[in-house]
């Protein structure tokens, strides 16, 4: 293991999902007892004393906490390799151990218990990005996504959505959010994709509804949380726009939202997505534009 990392714990933290092969335990929820050790590089809240720079361990059980209520496991051995993944979408933690109990699933023994360890394989970053155009949308979508793929390599890009505009008094949008791993800074990224807005023909008004040519939107970085800067992430959006919730459903179900310490299956579960009208056949178009 690398030198100088620190290691986080959560102890016992007891959750209640739906576990078990048996139609008896997948009547109603059990409880689980989840411990957690993850080594992270946190020199830098250590140095500066700062929670925004460091992972937050409470943020950390809340995440842990919704993700695993709001899935059914069959065996505890996806529960703690799901577990990890969660805890590994933070890009700072670079090794994670997960140990999972499930009590009274033997007779006469206290429990039963899965225990894994998983190491960062990347140190890339999964980043997310909206896109919606409702001025010749099919047209800039395409080209966006194309200087995309040349800035970031190869995209998973989600269903594409004719969604209602805001206002209602001008044309429909194209929305979708793309997938891209990378280690360029939030910065540099938002500087990359207004360099792509303008060579499209984006222009800024003061309306912010206002008809655009491309929008291309930082609205995840790893699990950071980032207000300042021009930058507001995770976008505060993700939790009432379902043209951001659906498609990030779609890419990542496991996916946690950092700030609101929720798993994406949660959040789904309130958002209703009856106006959005999926373009099959121009999706399929467009992923082979992301793929290269």
């Amino acid at each position: 293991m690398n030198e100088g990392l620190f290691k986080i714990s959560i102890r016992g933290l007891r959750v209640e999902t739906i576990i078990g092969v048996k139609p008896s335990e997948r009547a109603k929820p059990q409880q689980v007892v989840i411990d957690v050790d993850a080594w992270a590089d946190l020199s830098e809240g250590a140095a500066k004393d700062s929670i925004e720079c460091t992972v937050d361990y409470k943020v950390l059980k809340d995440e842990l906490i919704s993700y695993v209520s709001n899935v059914d496991f069959k065996l505890i051995e996806t529960l703690a390799d799901k577990v990890a993944k969660v805890c590994l979408q933070d890009h700072r933690i670079r090794m994670v151990r997960v140990k999972v109990e499930k009590p009274g699933a033997l007779t006469g023994a206290e429990a039963a218990s899965v225990e894994v360890v998983e190491e960062r394989r990347s140190k890339l970053v999964d980043v997310y990005i909206a896109v919606g155009s409702n001025i010749n949308p099919s047209g800039n979508v395409k080209e966006a996504i194309i200087k995309l793929r040349n800035e970031f390599g190869p995209l998973k890009v989600s269903t594409v959505y004719l969604t209602k505009p805001i206002p209602d008094n001008q044309p429909p949008y194209y929305n979708c959010v793309v997938w891209v791993k990378t280690a360029l800074s939030p910065i540099i990224i938002k500087e990359t994709l207004r360099s792509i807005e303008d060579e499209l023909g984006r222009t800024r008004v003061g309306d912010k509804y206002a008809p655009r040519t491309i929008d291309l939107d930082l609205i995840l970085y790893g699990n950071l949380i980032i207000n300042g800067s021009g930058l507001r992430i995770p976008d505060p959006e993700i939790n009432s726009r379902p043209f951001l919730t659906i498609p990030l459903f779609e890419l990542n179900p496991d996916l946690v939202i950092p700030g609101l310490n929720k798993s994406i299956r949660e959040i789904i579960k309130g958002v209703n997505g009856k106006d959005m009208k999926p373009l099959l056949e121009f999706t399929e178009e467009l992923r082979k534009l992301a793929e290269g």
